[in-house]
C-alpha cells in the first residue's frame, strides 16, 4: 500500500491521467450499463409478445392440418392420409393434455385449457370417424365426423377470440415497451451529453494546464538550439514533474552557458570530426547498398516474377502439370532472389531455394546431373546470410560437371559437429587447381576469370563474394575451406556456429 502511494506521489501527471481514465470509464459503464439492461428487457417483453402469436398460429395451423387429413381419408380412405393422421393427431393429443392441465387464472390461460379439452374432446370424435370408416360403419363415421367438425369449428372460433385478447394485452405491452424506450432514449442522450460535456472540460483543462508550461519549455529549448543561450528562466507554478522539468531545465541552461566559452573551440573541432566521420560512414553506406544494387541488377525482378506467375496459372489452367512445376520452380528462384542480401534466413529456406534450382536443372539437364541432399533436419533452423548456397551449387554445376557428358553428382550435406553446422556442397567434377583455390580463400579482391562471373549465374554472386559475406555475418574467420582433386571433384565446407 505504502508503495502505491509513493507510486502516485512521484508520478502526479500520470496520477491525473489515471484517475481522469477511471471516471470516465465508470461514468460509460453505468451508462452503457443501464441501456443494456433496459434494451434487454425490452427485447424480453417483445420476444413474449411474439411468442404468444407464433404459439397461437402453430396451434390453429395444426388443428387445421390434421382436420383437413381427416378430410383426405375420410373421403379417399388413402393409407398414407391415415399414416399421416395418426402422426398428427398424437402430436395434436400431447399439446391439448398439457393446454388443459394449465393453471393460469388470468381469461387468456382458461380460453387456452377450454381449447385444450376442445382439442381432446376433437381428437376423440376424429378417432372414433377413423375407426368407423376403417370398418366401414357409415352412418357411424359420418356421425362422428360431424361431431368433429363442429368441435373444430369451436376451436376455431376460441383461437380467435384468445388472438383478440392476446391483440389487446400485446397492445397494451407494447404501449408500455414503446412508453420506456422513449425514456431509455432520453436518459441515452443526457447520459451521452453529459460525459460528451464532462469529458471536453476536463480534457481542455488538462491540456492547457500540462501544455501551458511544456510551451514555455520548447520556446526557451528552440531559443538555446538557435545559439541564444541568454533566454529568461522558464516559470513554473506547478509542483509536478513538469515543475520538476522546467527547474532541471533553467539549470542547465545556466550550466551550458557558463560551460559554453570554456569548450566553443573544443566543440568546432569535434563537430567537424563528426561531420567527416558522417561523410565516411554515408559514403561507406552508399558503396554497400551500390554493391548489393549491383548484384542484384542482373535480373529484372518484379517484371519476370509476375510473368512467371502467369505462366505457371496459364500452365496449371492448360493441365501441363510438368511445365507448371519448372515455371513454378523457376517463380520460386526469382522471388528468393528479390530478397535483400542483408536480412538473413534459415538454412532450411537456402535448402529449399537449392531444390527449386536443382529441379530446373533436372528439366534442361535430365540424367546428366544427379543431386544427391543429406539434411539433418535438426540444425536447419539456424540462422545465415542469404544466397549462400545457390552461388556454390552453381560453381560445382557450371566448373565442375558440366562438362561431363554423364554421372555429373552434385551432393549437399548438412550435419551438427560439436556445436556447430557443417554444410558441404560436393562434385565429382573436373577440380580445382591449388592456386585457384588460394586466390578464391585469400583476403584480396584478386580476378577469378570465368569463376565469379559466369554467364551461367542466375545471381552474379561469387564465392569470395560469399565467403566475404559469412565472414561479416558471423564476425570471424576461416569460415570456409575448399578441397579438390583434379580431376576428382571439389568439396566446399562451411562450418558455423548453431547459436
Amino acid at each position: 500500500m505504502k508503495s502505491i502511494i509513493g507510486f502516485f506521489s512521484r508520478n502526479r501527471i500520470r496520477k491525473k491521467l489515471i484517475l481522469y481514465s477511471i471516471v470516465t470509464t465508470m461514468i460509460m459503464g453505468i451508462g452503457l450499463f443501464f441501456t443494456y439492461n433496459n434494451a434487454r428487457m425490452l427485447a424480453t417483453g417483445m420476444d413474449a409478445i411474439f411468442s404468444n402469436n407464433k404459439y397461437l398460429s402453430d396451434l390453429s395451423n395444426s388443428v387445421t392440418n390434421l382436420h383437413s387429413i381427416l378430410e383426405n381419408f375420410l373421403s379417399t380412405n388413402h393409407s398414407d392420409s391415415l399414416k399421416d393422421y395418426y402422426k398428427f393427431s398424437g402430436e395434436l393429443r400431447m399439446t391439448g393434455e398439457a393446454m388443459s392441465q394449465r393453471r393460469d387464472s388470468a381469461e387468456s390461460g382458461l380460453l387456452l385449457k377450454d381449447i385444450g379439452n376442445m382439442i381432446i374432446t376433437y381428437l376423440d370424435s376424429a378417432d372414433a370417424a377413423v375407426a368407423a370408416k376403417r370398418g366401414r360403419d357409415i352412418e357411424s363415421y359420418i356421425s362422428h365426423y360431424t361431431e368433429a367438425s363442429e368441435v373444430f369449428e369451436y376451436i376455431n372460433t376460441n383461437i380467435n377470440k384468445l388472438t383478440l385478447n392476446q391483440f389487446d394485452e400485446n397492445t397494451k405491452g407494447y404501449t408500455m415497451i414503446s412508453g420506456r424506450v422513449n425514456l431509455i432514449q432520453a436518459l441515452n442522450l443526457i447520459i451521452i451529453i453529459g460525459i460528451i460535456v464532462f469529458n471536453m472540460i476536463f480534457i481542455i483543462r488538462m491540456t492547457y494546464k500540462i501544455t501551458e508550461p511544456i510551451i514555455g519549455l520548447s520556446k526557451a529549448a528552440n531559443q538555446i538550439s538557435k545559439g541564444n543561450l541568454e533566454v529568461n528562466q522558464v516559470t513554473v507554478h506547478s509542483d509536478d514533474e513538469i515543475g520538476i522539468m522546467a527547474n532541471a531545465f533553467n539549470r542547465m541552461a545556466e550550466s551550458i552557458r557558463e560551460q559554453m566559452k570554456a569548450i566553443k573551440e573544443a566543440a568546432e573541432l569535434e563537430a567537424k570530426y563528426k561531420e567527416q566521420e558522417m561523410q565516411y560512414l554515408l559514403m561507406k553506406n552508399h558503396l554497400r547498398e551500390t554493391e548489393l544494387y549491383a548484384l542484384q541488377s542482373q535480373i529484372n525482378p518484379h517484371f519476370i516474377f509476375n510473368t512467371l506467375n502467369a505462366g505457371a496459372q496459364l500452365a496449371m489452367f492448360e493441365d501441363a502439370d510438368r511445365t507448371y512445376h519448372y515455371i513454378q520452380c523457376f517463380s520460386n528462384l526469382f522471388r528468393y532472389n528479390l530478397r535483400s542480401l542483408d536480412n538473413p534466413v534459415t538454412l532450411s529456406d537456402e535448402i529449399e531455394n537449392i531444390d527449386n534450382y536443382i529441379n530446373l536443372l533436372k528439366v534442361r539437364y535430365t540424367d546428366r546431373i544427379m543431386y544427391r541432399c543429406e539434411v539433418d533436419e535438426n540444425v536447419t533452423s539456424v540462422q545465415m546470410p542469404c544466397m549462400i548456397l545457390q552461388p556454390l551449387i552453381e560453381n560445382a554445376f557450371i566448373h565442375g560437371i558440366s562438362s561431363l557428358e554423364s554421372g555429373g553428382i552434385i551432393t549437399l550435406r548438412v550435419k551438427g559437429v560439436n556445436g556447430n553446422v557443417v554444410i558441404e556442397v560436393e562434385d565429382n567434377g573436373v577440380g580445382m587447381s591449388p592456386e585457384k583455390i588460394r586466390k578464391v580463400l585469400s583476403d584480396t579482391d584478386e580476378n577469378l576469370p570465368g569463376m565469379e562471373t559466369s554467364t551461367g549465374h542466375t545471381t552474379g554472386i561469387g564465392t569470395k563474394n560469399v565467403i566475404k559475406r559469412l565472414n561479416n555475418f558471423f564476425n570471424k574467420q576461416d569460415i570456409v575451406d575448399i578441397t579438390s582433386k583434379q580431376p576428382g571433384g571439389t568439396k566446399v565446407t562451411i562450418t558455423i556456429p548453431k547459436s
